[in-house]
C-alpha cells in the first residue's frame, strides 16, 4: 500500500525544475520578510504545504486528492516536455498547456478564499446528478446526497474548475488554440521568474473562463494566449515586465536561477511600490504583446 503524502506542491515539481540552475536548484525571495534565503532550493522544497490536499473523512486522512494531481500532473510533464524538447507542438500540447494553466490557476493558495466560497454553492457547471436506479435501493439515495457534502466531493470541484475553461463551445475554443503561442526569449536575457502564483491573467470575473493570460513555462519559454494576437512580442522590455508581473501576483515566494535578477527585480518592485506602481506591469505587459 503507497505510503501516505504529506508534502503537497500547489506548483508541481516537474514546473519548477525548468527554473533551476545548473545545480537543479533556485533562489527564492520571500516577499514577508523582502529576502532571499540564504542557501539555494530544490524544487522538492519550495512551492508546497504540507496536508494541503488531505481530506479526512471518519477520523482518517486521505490524500485521494493529491493523488489525483499526481496524476495530471505525470501527463502535463509528457506534453510539456515534449513541446520544450522538440520546440513545437500539436493541437492537443495546446490543449494540455492550457489545462495545466486553468488547474494552476486554481490549486495555488491565492485562489483559497475564492474557492472556498464557491465550494459551499452549488456551481452549475459542475453539478453531477447521481441516481439510484434500482427501486429496492432507494434507501441509498441518502447515502448519494450525503456523499455530496463531504470534503472529498467539494475539494474535487477544484479540479474540475480547471476543466471549465475547456468545456466552452467550439468557437472559443478554436479561438484559444488559433490565438496561443510560445515565445523563447534570447539566452542573452536574463533568466525568468516562478511564483507562487504563477499565472499572469487579465481581470476575469468569471470562473467558468480564462482570459488572456501569461504562464512561464521554463526560464526562457513563455506560453501566451491573447485574443486576436499576431503572435509576437512589440518589445523587449515585455521579459522585464513580465518579471514584475510575477514578483506582484505571488502571495508570497518568488523564485529564480539567478540571485542578482531575483534581487534586481525584487529592488525595482520596491521601487515601484513607492510611488504605488508596481500593481502596472499587470496591465502593461498585455499592451506588449503583438
Amino acid at each position: 500500500m503507497p505510503q501516505q503524502s504529506h508534502r503537497h506542491h500547489y506548483i508541481p515539481e516537474f514546473l519548477i525544475k525548468n527554473f533551476t540552475n545548473e545545480n537543479g536548484q533556485v533562489h527564492v525571495y520571500d516577499k514577508l520578510t523582502e529576502r532571499i534565503a540564504k542557501t539555494q532550493q530544490s524544487p522538492k522544497s519550495v512551492f508546497f504545504e504540507y496536508d494541503r490536499n488531505t481530506t479526512r473523512s471518519h477520523g482518517k486522512e486521505l490524500d485521494h486528492l493529491e493523488q489525483l494531481y499526481g496524476m495530471l500532473d505525470n501527463l502535463f510533464a509528457a506534453d510539456l516536455t515534449s513541446v520544450l524538447t522538440t520546440r513545437s507542438f500539436t493541437p492537443e500540447n495546446i490543449v494540455s498547456i492550457i489545462l495545466l494553466a486553468a488547474n494552476l490557476k486554481w490549486r495555488v493558495p491565492a485562489r483559497d478564499e475564492e474557492f472556498n466560497a464557491l465550494k459551499e454553492t452549488k456551481i452549475p457547471e459542475l453539478q453531477m446528478r447521481i441516481t439510484v436506479l434500482d427501486e429496492n435501493r432507494q434507501h441509498l439515495q441518502g447515502a448519494v446526497e450525503y456523499l455530496r457534502t463531504t470534503e472529498i466531493f467539494k475539494q474535487i470541484q477544484r479540479v474540475t474548475l480547471g476543466m471549465l475553461p475547456l468545456m466552452q463551445d467550439d468557437e472559443t475554443k478554436l479561438a484559444m488554440h488559433n490565438n496561443s503561442f510560445i515565445y523563447a526569449q534570447s539566452s542573452q536575457l536574463p533568466p525568468a521568474l516562478i511564483s507562487d502564483c504563477p499565472i499572469i491573467e487579465k481581470p476575469n470575473a468569471d470562473y467558468t473562463k480564462l482570459e488572456n493570460f501569461i504562464f512561464p513555462l521554463s526560464s526562457n519559454e513563455t506560453f501566451i494566449y491573447k485574443s486576436n494576437s499576431g503572435k509576437d512580442i512589440k518589445s523587449i522590455d515585455f521579459f522585464r515586465q513580465k518579471d514584475l508581473a510575477v514578483f506582484h501576483a505571488a502571495t508570497r515566494y518568488v523564485a529564480c536561477q539567478s540571485r542578482d535578477h531575483l534581487e534586481n527585480i525584487a529592488a525595482q518592485y520596491q521601487a515601484l511600490k513607492q510611488t504605488n506602481q508596481h500593481g502596472r506591469s499587470q496591465e502593461l505587459i498585455f499592451d506588449l504583446i503583438a
